[in-house]
């Protein structure tokens, strides 16, 4: 019987072996579906490709122009400057007519003291000595004077018992003797006026700056003993250029900016100061003008001194003669004290930096 016929004739199908050999295994590999594709780029995206670096230079450009001009317009067009300097007025304490050794030194660098309170004081024994002197000499003339006034009165009551000569003569010693007085007076009212000044007082309210002075020195008359900084009298100096000068007048309200803290201060323009010093102007040989042979291409701005005052200091922000500062008038200065605007605190930010 044929096997192979009668499998055909029950239906079955013929299982055949799948041959998978190494031809069938390169071409499987080689096949591409269109899902594996890369999708190629739209034409919208390969335009911004190509923009963004265009676009970005251009930002960056623009910035830099903006930049450029808020510093131009703040040095060319803005009353500003950062050349400036806080000031205070300096009171020197001396003795005026007395002089001896520092026996009481009640104070301190850098302290604080009260108008009228004790700053030092001298020895006062010698001028003491010469008071007592004095007032002793003194009540002896007076008692002299009167004896001599009481003597003259009696010539002259006496009538024709004495001669004119003589009464004129008691009347002429009775008045030295009231002179003599008077000068006594006048001399003890100069010695207690001396004792008195051994004893140096404040003249201000302030603060003690560069105390050298120490209990025992010897202090002359004239002789610098104590300095004080008027706390009252802090002010700014600020040097501007003069072609911002016409935008600059007493009275105008002015931005205070201070290196060492973070927050204006309000100030007004006192006055702008009428001259500064010329190079040109030395005495050279026999006396003339020694002027400097030189041809400037770029003419400087010279730099003229403002005089700003501090409206109000808070009390928790000391203030120390010398310190730096920056300082806006006018517009300006409200830029500073309240900037609203992106390029109001542009131009703040370069005013503390640059």
């Amino acid at each position: 019987m044929n096997t192979s016929s009668s499998s055909r004739d029950t239906g079955e199908p013929d299982l055949e072996p799948t041959h998978t050999g190494p031809s069938s295994a390169h071409a499987s590999r080689g096949t591409v579906t269109n899902a594996d594709k890369p999708t190629p780029p739209s034409l919208s995206g390969r335009i911004l490709r190509r923009l963004v670096p265009y676009v970005v230079t251009l930002a960056l450009v623009m910035a830099a122009g903006w930049l450029v001009w808020e510093v131009w317009y703040l040095y060319m067009r803005t009353p500003w400057t950062r050349d400036a300097f806080v000031r205070v007025e300096v009171t020197e304490v001396a003795p005026e007519g007395v002089s001896g050794y520092v026996t009481e030194l009640p104070i301190a660098e850098n302290q604080w003291v009260d108008q009228g309170e004790l700053l030092l004081r001298i020895d006062p024994t010698r001028y003491q000595l010469t008071v007592n002197q004095v007032r002793s000499e003194l009540e002896v003339a007076r008692v002299t004077a009167q004896m001599d006034r009481d003597f003259a009165q009696s010539r002259v009551t006496a009538g024709d018992a004495v001669s004119s000569e003589e009464t004129q003569a008691y009347q002429t010693r009775a008045r030295a003797s009231e002179l003599e007085v008077e000068r006594l007076e006048a001399a003890l009212a100069l010695v207690q006026f001396n004792l008195d000044r051994t004893r140096l007082y404040a003249p201000v309210s302030g603060y003690v700056t560069n105390l050298n002075l120490r209990q025992g020195n010897f202090l002359g008359s004239g002789q610098t003993a104590v300095i004080l900084l008027d706390a009252s009298s802090f002010w700014v100096e600020a040097y501007f250029q003069e072609t911002h000068l016409a935008d600059i007048q007493p009275g105008a309200k002015a931005a205070i900016d201070l290196m060492a803290y973070d927050r204006p201060l309000t100030g007004t323009v006192v006055s702008v100061s009428k001259g500064i010093a010329n190079p040109n102007n030395n005495p050279g040989y026999l006396g003339l003008q020694s002027v400097d042979p030189v041809d400037a291409w770029v003419r400087l701005a010279q730099r003229i001194p403002v005089y700003v005052r501090i409206d109000e200091i808070p009390d928790d922000l000391p203030l120390s003669a010398g310190m730096t500062a920056a300082v806006a008038v006018g517009e300006a200065a409200q830029q500073v004290l309240n900037p609203v605007s992106l390029s109001d605190r542009l131009r703040k930010w370069l005013g503390q930096r640059l």
